[in-house]
């Protein structure tokens, strides 16, 4: 091999592509424990994941909780810092045709993907059989988080499109693979009360997905771990009515991963109440904690807000269903 062709040889400390977003594109190396966000151009965007991370990380530190995991935040570097591309040549040739640069960067600890036994259930049992083999070889489909649609029971099998990275899996299919949906609908409800009466922030935008702990690597479905990631957009809030509705609002943008009210089936009743129980009880504990106990109705006009929300929605849709009734 000529000396050329070895210069675009990808190595294992070759930076390549494993993700991207509305705020950055997602960098790793093959066997690194970290991931580089860099901005394609709101900079603020970037500096506010930073500055959110940071502070709601903390407050889940000091309530020790964990049965929800969140990325370690490592630091940021804004667009003024050269020399961060000076020093780091190999991030620059990864990134040179993906954003403009020098640009601000985010570099956090990397979720480990699901598992290959993991991978290839899903794939076993959602993508169409003519491009499963294609599915199974494609190396993007290694880097394999779920997000969890606890709030959807649209979830369909044998797509012609198909891919695992942020593969979205909805209520009805953790039924299908008989995850445990009550524990992890709980989990959500306390990281939610993390986010709105520890943190004091509306959790806007942010994402659920499956994973592994490096640390403890997963066999199988049931045995992967919980994140939240991805808090560009998260916002503060007050502590009164107007954070409520602004809590609520913003709720509505994180749909479907949380679980909905006034569902028809059991399941969704049973992530519904798992998820408003434990979002209640650890709310009126964060908040006694901070001997604020003349706001513990607030979490309850948190909980009323989404049922209303999905009332309003719900009759919204329901001419729709009968004019569609009426022309066929």
């Amino acid at each position: 091999m000529s000396y050329a062709a070895r210069e675009v040889q990808p190595t294992e400390n070759s930076y390549r592509k494993i993700g991207a977003g509305a705020c950055g594109v997602i960098l790793a190396q093959e066997k690194s424990s970290s991931v580089i966000k860099l901005a394609k151009s709101d900079h603020m965007s970037l500096w506010n994941d930073f500055h959110m991370h940071k502070s709601i990380e903390r407050h889940f530190q000091d309530w020790g909780f964990t049965e929800v995991r969140i990325p370690c935040c490592y630091y940021y570097s804004p667009k003024e810092n050269n020399l961060y591309f000076k020093n780091l040549p190999e991030v620059t040739q990864a990134a040179k045709d993906l954003c403009h640069l020098p640009t601000s960067v985010l570099v956090t600890q990397r979720i480990a993907p699901l598992p290959e036994r993991a991978r290839i259930l899903l794939i076993d049992k959602y993508c169409a059989p003519r491009i499963k083999e294609t599915a199974l070889g494609d190396a993007s489909n290694k880097e394999c988080l779920v997000r969890v649609y606890l709030g959807s029971l649209e979830g369909r099998s044998e797509r012609l499109f198909f891919s695992l990275r942020n593969f979205k899996l909805h209520l009805n299919q953790m039924v299908d693979l008989q995850l445990d949906i009550k524990t992890m609908a709980g989990r959500i409800g306390v990281a939610m009360a993390l986010m709105h009466w520890a943190a004091e922030t509306d959790a806007r935008d942010v994402e659920f997905v499956l994973g592994s702990d490096p640390m403890r690597p997963s066999l199988t479905m049931r045995s992967t771990e919980l994140w939240v990631l991805d808090f560009n957009q998260v916002q503060p809030i007050t502590m009164d009515e107007a954070g409520v509705a602004k809590a609520v609002e913003a709720a509505g943008i994180n749909d479907p991963y949380l679980p909905k009210p006034l569902g028809a089936s059991p399941i969704e009743r049973q992530a519904w109440n798992a998820f408003a129980g434990n979002y209640i009880r650890a709310a009126d504990m964060i908040l006694q904690d901070k001997g604020q106990k003349l706001l513990l109705k607030l979490p309850r006009m948190f909980i009323r807000g989404l049922i209303e929300l999905r009332r309003l929605k719900k009759k919204a849709k329901k001419p729709e269903a009968e004019e569609d009734d009426i022309r066929f």
